[in-house]
């Protein structure tokens, strides 16, 4: 996941009639005996205390330098180089679109609009962010790419869009996100190969989060949508832009907010129900088979696969307000946050030494 929708806020919302999900798989199981290995370096990037900070095996790093809030929405690694991609609000309580590179930051925008950095990609010596700027004078945004700190729009004066993520293969650049006309009601999800856009929805539903992926030279792309009055949300996910698949585990709460691909399996980490109950927890989907993660209250925000292991990213509420930032590795829940502040982790990296 790279931004929650900035059109669309999920409301928490009272479930009956669930049916019965599976919980853990054999072969899931057995790779937990991979999550602990010495031979793995865990990155994880978010925020607490609504300061942007990456960790390192548990050691927090802080990329925030002034008194505003800040984030990390996305993270890459290269070699021994820890890129991040963000904001940080500035004196004058403006949201600035940065990029940080093992720490030290570097502004894509100017600070007089609001400005968001919502993922990266590094292809080669190149380096892609995706984000969206706030348009001048008025309080739309428009989508946008940076290329080595050049913007690049990807949207005309006439709609209020928003670019959540970015993957380049070869001399094409994807970018998935969300636009709106002027006269909508509701956004429809969307992409743009070369800047030409491509819907995914239409406005029978309401994006909530997209993300996208490669694999070799394919390009995977998921998006969840509200779907019904209730703020029920499900998940498609296609490969190489074919026909999308739905993800049906049998309840009516599938919410996806980041894609992994390993050999020929899709891994989606998200949000979704218990069997027989109200809660929201953190859950993943291999093949669209559902894994609880979390208890009442939790999310998965992140996915990344390394060798067997299945590492995912999220946060879990803590009684009296408050969430800590934590990641699960092949179920095992690792906690990185206090819990003292408004912690999560929005984005996992596993490195293989």
């Amino acid at each position: 996941m790279k931004l929650r929708s900035l059109f669309y806020t999920s409301s928490i919302i009272l479930l009956a009639g669930i049916a019965s999900i599976q919980c853990r798989s054999s072969d899931d199981t057995n790779d937990s005996d991979n999550s602990n290995s010495a031979e793995l370096t865990v990155y994880a990037a978010g925020r607490e205390g609504y300061k942007a900070k990456y960790w390192k095996n548990g050691t927090a790093m802080m990329l925030s330098q002034g008194s505003g809030s800040s984030d990390v929405r996305g993270m890459v690694i290269v070699g021994d180089v820890v890129y991040n991609v963000g904001y940080e609000v500035n004196a004058n309580g403006k949201y600035v679109a940065k990029l940080w590179k093992n720490g030290v930051a570097t502004d894509l925008t100017d600070g007089s609009r609001d400005a968001y950095a919502n993922d990266i990609f590094i292809s080669g010596n190149d380096i892609y962010v995706a984000g969206q700027e706030m348009k001048t004078g008025e309080t739309t945004y428009e989508a946008k790419y940076w290329k080595n700190g050049v913007a690049v729009n990807l949207t005309d004066q006439a709609q209020n869009v928003i670019a959540t993520g970015i993957a380049v293969v070869g001399n094409d650049v994807y970018v998935i996100g969300e636009r709106r006309m002027q006269n909508w009601i509701a956004p429809v999800t969307c992409y743009w190969k070369n800047g030409q856009r491509t819907d995914l929805s239409d406005q029978t539903t309401t994006p909530d989060d997209q993300d996208i992926t490669i694999s070799g030279n394919d390009v995977y792309m998921m998006w969840s949508v509200s779907y019904n009055s209730f703020g029920q949300l499900q998940t498609r996910y296609s490969k190489n832009l074919a026909t999308p698949t739905l993800i049906q585990d049998g309840t009516s709460y599938a919410g996806g907010t980041a894609i992994a691909v390993k050999g020929n399996d899709v891994y989606i980490a998200g949000t979704g129900i218990l069997p027989n109950s109200q809660s929201l927890v953190a859950k993943y989907w291999k093949n669209g088979l559902p894994f609880t993660l979390g208890s009442d209250g939790s999310a998965a925000l992140s996915i990344d696969i390394s060798g067997k292991g299945i590492y995912v990213g999220g946060y879990q509420q803590v009684s009296g307000g408050g969430s800590e930032g934590v990641y699960w590795a092949n179920g095992k829940t690792q906690q990185i946050t206090s819990g003292t502040g408004s912690g999560m982790i929005r984005q996992i990296f596993v490195k293989e030494k």
